[in-house]
């Protein structure tokens, strides 16, 4: 299942986020994610790229959609 964030904010860009927890994570932290694909101005846009994302990578869920931060 994709999560994502809801924003009614018109400017905000989504990004589609390779998120990675525990001991994957490094450096004492929990969880850590990394930009994969974006940013997207389209919530849209985001949810298909990841969707994609997921399927080309054996169903991985760790392909998630959020607030895009620079």
């Amino acid at each position: 299942m994709l999560r994502k964030v809801i924003d009614s904010d018109q400017n905000t860009l989504y990004g589609v986020y390779y998120t990675v927890y525990g001991s994957l994570a490094g450096d004492d932290q929990l969880v850590r994610s990394y930009l994969w694909a974006g940013p997207y101005d389209d919530m849209k846009a985001a949810i298909n790229k990841a969707q994609e994302l997921r399927h080309s990578h054996q169903e991985d869920v760790s392909f998630i959609v959020k607030k895009y931060v620079e």
